[in-house]
């Protein structure tokens, strides 16, 4: 019986990606005999992971010499995460093995059209141009691989969230950011802001939970005056994100850049108000406005705006409470984007 294979980060690995896999698995993904995972990568050393992805690679041509496989899911973002999953389209691709390519990731886009050059450009949009189908996370990704790769058959495509994950909501005066810790993510964007929330709520409390700098996280809260209100926790666990989630008072993402966040979809599951830039799916997830606030990227006036506009007003709070878990379970809950998954799956492999 052939099965479909799904390649990705080890559901234990860090990041957006990996969180998309392990909902799906804890969902019962494989509990359909003809769904196979095949983890490429895991966190570590270098030898760690080079190991897993060469196992990797064995166990897939093992099943394509079985004639296993029927078609090829494999979640794909940009830098090394492309060019590993090369190596297992290319795979398929020369066994006659169909290829959905899940497309992660806000900077694809810039890295095969200004990252890349020459035969590696051509090399990187010929591969994805002959894949059978492509899910992306954004309308302006699924136009991009329809014109530059020249895909038919590409859907707008939602992450799934667990809506019972949450925890009963307890807010308090803390403005949440949960990512990496770095400049693209808008970190040093929302410590621009808070000096004004604490002018209002000097009682407040920043968390910035997640890996990257924090020395320099730190400097420049103490250059604002503000590194007495700021609580760096590190990357934190299921558990842990979702007790900071239910005390939050409004979750903040100020990136530069993005997809579809998955932890934008966290913060509506648990009822806690969200203010995001408008970029990549964030606004389409907002209801442009309707269940949070957006605001430009890099405005950090604006962004201590829309952080006060809903830390002084309870009644704003819990419309947007209210109207983003009803979102979240409407459109987003695992369940609905398995069944749809696995559509496409049907239509793909026939």
């Amino acid at each position: 019986m052939k099965s479909v294979v799904m390649i990705g980060p080890s559901p234990l690995s860090r990041g957006g990606m990996a969180s998309v896999i392990a909902l799906l698995l804890r969902h019962g993904y494989c509990d359909n005999p003809r769904c196979r995972f095949i983890a490429s990568q895991v966190d570590g050393s270098t030898l760690r992971k080079a190991c897993r992805a060469g196992a990797a690679c064995c166990q897939f041509i093992g099943l394509l010499l079985a004639g296993r496989v029927g078609l090829l899911h494999v979640h794909v973002a940009s830098g090394m995460s492309f060019w590993r999953k090369s190596v297992f389209i290319s795979l398929a691709l020369m066994f006659g093995v169909p290829v959905l390519f899940h497309l992660h990731g806000g900077e694809f886009i810039d890295f095969v059209e200004r990252r890349l050059s020459g035969w590696r450009r051509s090399l990187a949009c010929g591969l994805v141009a002959r894949c059978a189908g492509a899910l992306a996370l954004t309308a302006e990704s699924a136009h991009w691989l329809r014109q530059r790769c020249r895909l038919a058959k590409v859907d707008v495509f939602p992450n799934p969230i667990d809506c019972a994950a949450a925890m009963p909501r307890t807010p308090a005066r803390e403005v949440l950011f949960i990512g990496r810790l770095e400049r693209k993510k808008g970190v040093f964007d929302l410590l621009d802001s808070f000096p004004a929330v604490l002018l209002t709520h000097p009682t407040a409390r920043l968390i910035l939970a997640g890996e990257g700098n924090k020395d320099a996280v730190l400097a420049h809260a103490r250059h604002l005056g503000i590194a007495d209100r700021i609580v760096l926790p590190g990357w934190v666990g299921d558990i842990e994100r979702a007790a900071l989630l239910a005390r939050a008072a409004v979750f903040v993402l100020p990136s530069w850049h993005e997809q579809m966040p998955i932890v934008v979809l966290e913060a509506m599951a648990a009822g806690t108000p969200v203010v995001a830039t408008a970029v990549g799916a964030i606004p389409e997830m907002l209801l442009y406005g309707g269940v949070g606030k957006l605001v430009p990227a890099r405005d950090s006036a604006k962004l201590a705006s829309a952080i006060l506009c809903i830390m002084d007003d309870n009644i704003l709070a819990d419309m947007y409470s209210v109207s983003g878990l009803a979102r979240a379970r409407s459109e987003y809950m695992v369940e609905v984007v398995l069944q749809r998954l696995q559509r496409r799956y049907e239509e793909l492999a026939a």
